[in-house]
């Protein structure tokens, strides 16, 4: 078998030989493809979607209620946190008028975003009127989302913020 450029031979021309094996892989990497698309598809279609919508509307309400309160917060992070340090988190909680809040129960929920199992929650103290406090120590690097719970009576309030705990 002589193969060459020159050769007028389909199969015996290098090219022919290129295009077919082109072909050929361009036809079995489709072909893969839409074996895997049809063996695990997409699952676009939520199960729960009537109950994710009452959810929804829920927390729709629950935001037109803390507007209503008229109450702010800021929860005050460290600027650097790692893994396995004790660190101080403060929330400042204020009413109409910025009048400081007396609160029944202030709770700081820690969620891990990529590990529910790591989540975790303490119950903040008060160290000045309107301001609580926790001592909290992350066992996991990665981002985090804090939401402090804060509660009067039936009136609830929530403080969200994201931060990043470094290895």
């Amino acid at each position: 078998m002589n193969i060459s450029q020159s050769n007028k031979e389909a199969l015996k021309n290098p090219w022919v030989w290129a295009i077919m094996l082109f072909v050929l892989t361009f036809v079995s990497m489709n072909a893969i493809f839409i074996y895997l698309a049809f063996k695990s598809p997409p699952n676009l279609v939520v199960e729960d979607f009537y109950e994710r919508g009452k959810r929804y509307e829920d927390t729709q309400k629950r935001i037109e209620q803390e507007k209503a309160l008229g109450w702010t917060g800021l929860l005050i992070v460290p600027t650097k946190t790692r893994v396995n340090q004790t660190q101080t988190y403060d929330v400042l909680i204020q009413g109409k008028n910025s009048a400081a809040l007396d609160l029944s129960l202030v709770t700081i929920n820690a969620y891990r975003p990529s590990d529910a199992r790591a989540d975790f929650s303490t119950e903040m103290t008060l160290k000045v009127p309107g301001m609580y406090t926790a001592e909290m120590e992350f066992t996991l690097p990665g981002i985090w989302d804090l939401i402090v719970v804060a509660k009067q009576g039936e009136q609830e309030f929530l403080v969200t913020k994201r931060v990043s705990i470094y290895p």
